[in-house]
C-alpha cells in the first residue's frame, strides 16, 4: 500500500481530534522546509523563540494533545526537549561565528503537571568559559506555575 492509500485509508477512519493532529503536522514540515534553521522537532512541537537579551531568551509552545502522556499533561520528555532546546539556543547566542554549543550534561526536576494553553521555558546563561557553558532553564504553564527546572553544561565545538 503506497502512501496516498495509507494517508486516504486514515483519513477515512480518523476522529477529528486525529485529523486536527496530522493537519499540524503537516503545517510544522512545511514551516520547516521554509526555515532551514528550524529542526523538525521544534517545528514540530511550534516553538516560538523570544530574544531577551545575549543571555536570555523564552521559547513557548502550546500545548496540544500530540505533546500530551496518557495522563493527559505533556510529556516529560517532550518538557525535557524545551528546555535543551531553549538551553542549547540561549548557550550558542554567546558564541562566535563557526562555533555551537552541544549539551554535555543534563538534569532535570519536574515540579508539577504541564496542562493548559501552553508551555513557556526561560533559559539564562549561567556561565561562559572557554569549553563550556553553564545554563539553567525553567518553564511555567500558563498560570505562571512552574512546571520544570533544569540545569545543563553545553560544550563549545567548531561546526
Amino acid at each position: 500500500m503506497g502512501l496516498y492509500d495509507e494517508l486516504a485509508s486514515f483519513l477515512a477512519e480518523a476522529s477529528d481530534e486525529e485529523i486536527h493532529l496530522l493537519s499540524g503536522i503537516m503545517k510544522s514540515l512545511k514551516n520547516k522546509r521554509e526555515n532551514t534553521r528550524s529542526s523538525y522537532i521544534s517545528s514540530l512541537m511550534d516553538m516560538h523563540l523570544n530574544i531577551i537579551d545575549e543571555h536570555n531568551l523564552e521559547i513557548t509552545i502550546p500545548i496540544t494533545p500530540l505533546l500530551s502522556n496518557t495522563l493527559g499533561m505533556v510529556h516529560g520528555g517532550l518538557t525535557a526537549t524545551l528546555l535543551d532546546t531553549a538551553m542549547g539556543t540561549a548557550a550558542s547566542l554567546t558564541l562566535p561565528e563557526g562555533s555551537a554549543a552541544v549539551t554535555l550534561e543534563m538534569k532535570v526536576n519536574y515540579t508539577s503537571p504541564g496542562t493548559g494553553k501552553f508551555l513557556r521555558c526561560k533559559a539564562e546563561v549561567l556561565s561562559r568559559g572557554k569549553k563550556v557553558i553553564v545554563m539553567e532553564a525553567k518553564v511555567y504553564g500558563d498560570q505562571n506555575q512552574l512546571v520544570a527546572v533544569s540545569t545543563g553544561t553545553f560544550f563549545i565545538i567548531k561546526k
